[in-house]
């Protein structure tokens, strides 16, 4: 026997239909500004350059010892005072939404830098070589040899975190 009211259900399609807006935009940009965000940060952890491999390895470190819900109250509190200090913002503006994109987007940059990194040092070195072999700076040899072998094999892994963020957005 069917106890449920079924009748509340079309009523809330409007609102759930906005709720799904926001999640698919909170989602879609994390994770465009994380991965491009976290290439960087990767590749700043695999230079040479000892004081940005460590300023990188303490971002990364930091964003993932701590907890998403802490994050998006630091930026929730943070975010607005900053806007309105240094863009001008109004304080009667609602900057809830700009708050949430940020914090998504720097948290979810430590992970990504994470993937990205270990899917860089999952480029065989013979590539690099041959590569440098070839007369090819390091920009190039990282952006046409070793960046589009190394998203190939962390594509699997950049879903599953897509998939993860996209849980993670019920948290706004």
């Amino acid at each position: 026997m069917d106890t449920f009211d079924w009748t509340s259900i079309p009523g809330a399609l409007p609102i759930l239909a906005d709720g799904m807006l926001i999640t698919l935009e909170i989602t879609a940009t994390a994770i465009l500004v994380g991965i491009l965000w976290g290439t960087l940060l990767a590749l700043a952890r695999l230079s040479g350059n000892r004081p940005l491999a460590w300023l990188a390895a303490a971002y990364v470190n930091l964003f993932r010892a701590v907890p998403l819900v802490m994050v998006i109250l630091w930026f929730y509190l943070i975010v607005p005072t900053l806007l309105q200090r240094w863009l001008g913002v109004s304080q009667s503006s609602d900057i809830r939404m700009l708050s949430a994109l940020v914090a998504f987007a720097l948290f979810e940059s430590a992970y990504y830098a994470e993937i990205i990194r270990a899917g860089v040092q999952s480029v065989p070195k013979g590539q690099v070589d041959a590569a440098f072999a070839l007369g090819m700076p390091y920009h190039l040899t990282m952006r046409l040899v070793v960046l589009p072998q190394a998203f190939r094999n962390m594509l699997p892994l950049l879903l599953t975190q897509a998939i993860i963020l996209f849980q993670d957005t019920s948290l706004v």
